[in-house]
This record gives structure tokens, C-alpha cells and sequence, in this order.
């Protein structure tokens, strides 16, 4: 929050002008964010102990939901804007947000238990994401493999099942790259902010948003229930996918669509609304002993 107001407020003061937005944008894209992913799927452990059910439910839940969005956009935005409007409504930010609120609510020894989660989460959704931005489809394949925040979770993925160890220069040369990745995507979707679009008469940004914050989770929380998750199982997967819509988001639409503007809107109205829809739906899962 305090991020994207600065972001906003420098904008405002001409400090971070269009150009210093489209470079830094660039620079999360293709060097911080995959530092970021590569470092983090690398480095986390993986146990027997995680809960591969959970993680099967979540993605297949996830290519359920985003199916649904992307048939539905154009009954609610523009079709030309359909790719970003889908990916900010199921593009959770678990990384940040829902890894912090499943800290919070269940202590750090839930990292391990979600690392399977987050990683399979993490794949799925940037998978998904290319799809749904990619407007030529003859170049969808082709987007995958070059898309560098893929390459950085699956090069990471199989350092980490080689059992390579990281030089300590290079853990720490990542390390600051990863340190500026969320802090400078942030001040960018600040940058990009315009307040007048999100009023309520915006319905695109409010739609995405009501889907990310409300549709998806409820729906995806529920359908777990009926399945049998319980207790931390389905808070984390409430959680994650309640989170609000992930700054990548903002950056891979950006770079791929002249519709980054809808994701930045969407970032910011789902991330100021998202403590009290996540404070009610933990409310309504205690209320009726889910969790």
C-alpha cells in the first residue's frame, strides 16, 4: 500500500515519468521477478510432508476458474481487453500476500508444508497467464519458452531437485535482485495508477476485482469443503487464492498487451480492498468450523 501511493505520489511529481516506468517495468520482467522465482523455488526445501492433494486441487481449480473468466470477459469488458481483464481476475499474489497471511495465521513452519503449493501454483498461473494474453496463438508455445519468469521457476525447480548448492556469491547477487523485484513493480503500478478509473462506474476494474477477491476464492474454497479439506489445508488454500491480484500481473500485461493500465487498476482496488474481504471469509469459515 505505502509502495503504490509513493509510486503514485512520484508520478505525480513527475519523478517517475512514462519512460522510467516502461524501462523499470522492463527490468522486473525480464531480470528482477525471475531472480525473485528462481531464488525462491531453488532454495525452499521440498518434504514429505507437504500436501501434493492440495496442491493438485488448487491448480486444477485455478485452469477451472480462469476458464470460466476468460469465457465470460466478454459478457463484462471489451474483448480486445479479455487477456488482462481474465489474468487479474485469478492471478492471486501467494508469493507476497497469501505466503505472509499463512504465516500469520498458522507460524512460519507452514513454508515448508506450502512449498509444493506455491511452486505448482506459481507454474500454472504464469502458463495460464501467457495463454490468455497472447493474442496470436501461432506464438503461444513459442511465448512460453521465452517467457522468463517461466524459465526462472522451472530452472529453479530443477536446481533444487538436483540438489545443487548455490554458491554463496550468487545466493547473495540473487538475493538483491530479488530484494528490489516487488519494491520497484510496486512503485511502478503506483506510477500507472489513474484514480479516476477507479470509480465504481469503471466496471471492468471492479469486475476483475470483484472475481479475484470474491468469485474465485469463494468458489474454490467451497468446492474444497464439499471435497473434504479442512483445518489449515483449507485456510491456506483460501488464503492464497484470496490474496489479491499479483504485481506480476501488472508487468507481464504490460509487456505483452497495450491493456496494462486495467491490470494496474485491478492491482490496486483488489490490494485496498482485499483486508476486508479476506477478514470476512475467515470469519465465515471459523463461523462455520472449516478452519
Amino acid at each position: 500500500m505505502v509502495l503504490l501511493a509513493m509510486g503514485y505520489f512520484f508520478r505525480r511529481k513527475n519523478w517517475m515519468d512514462p519512460g522510467f516506468v516502461s524501462v523499470g517495468n522492463r527490468l522486473v520482467f525480464h531480470l528482477l521477478l525471475p531472480s525473485l522465482l528462481f531464488l525462491a523455488t531453488a532454495t525452499r526445501p521440498v518434504t514429505q510432508n507437504e500436501d501434493l492433494p492440495l496442491a493438485v486441487f488448487a491448480v486444477c481449480g485455478t485452469v477451472l476458474m480462469a476458464l470460466f473468466v476468460w469465457l465470460a470477459a466478454p459478457l463484462l469488458v471489451d474483448r480486445e481487453k479479455r487477456g488482462a481483464f481474465t489474468q487479474s481476475g485469478f492471478r492471486s499474489n501467494m508469493g507476497l500476500i497469501g505466503l505472509a497471511l499463512c504465516i500469520n495465521a498458522y507460524g512460519e513452519d507452514i513454508v515448508g508444508r506450502a512449498g509444493i503449493f506455491i511452486a505448482s501454483m506459481i507454474v500454472t498461473v504464469n502458463v495460464l497467464s501467457i495463454l490468455v494474453l497472447t493474442s496470436n496463438r501461432r506464438h503461444i508455445w513459442r511465448n512460453q519458452v521465452r517467457n522468463p519468469i517461466l524459465i526462472a521457476v522451472l530452472a529453479g525447480l530443477a536446481w533444487q531437485k538436483l540438489g545443487i548448492g548455490m554458491p554463496a556469491l550468487m545466493e547473495s547477487v540473487l538475493g538483491y535482485l530479488a530484494g528490489m523485484a516487488l519494491p520497484l513493480a510496486l512503485l511502478c503500478i503506483g506510477a500507472s495508477i489513474d484514480l479516476k478509473k477507479l470509480h465504481p462506474e469503471h466496471t471492468d476494474v471492479v469486475w476483475a476485482s470483484a472475481i479475484k477477491l470474491v468469485i474465485f476464492p469463494a468458489a474454490i474454497t467451497a468446492a474444497a469443503a464439499v471435497w473434504g479439506f479442512r483445518g489449515v489445508d483449507l485456510g491456506i488454500l483460501f488464503l492464497m487464492t484470496g490474496a489479491p491480484t499479483a504485481a506480476v500481473a501488472f508487468v507481464m500485461a504490460r509487456e505483452m498487451t497495450p491493456h496494462g493500465d486495467l491490470a494496474a487498476e485491478s492491482i490496486a482496488m483488489s490490494t485496498l480492498v482485499s483486508p476486508l474481504t479476506i477478514t470476512l471469509g475467515l470469519t465465515i469459515l471459523s463461523s462455520l468450523g472449516l478452519i
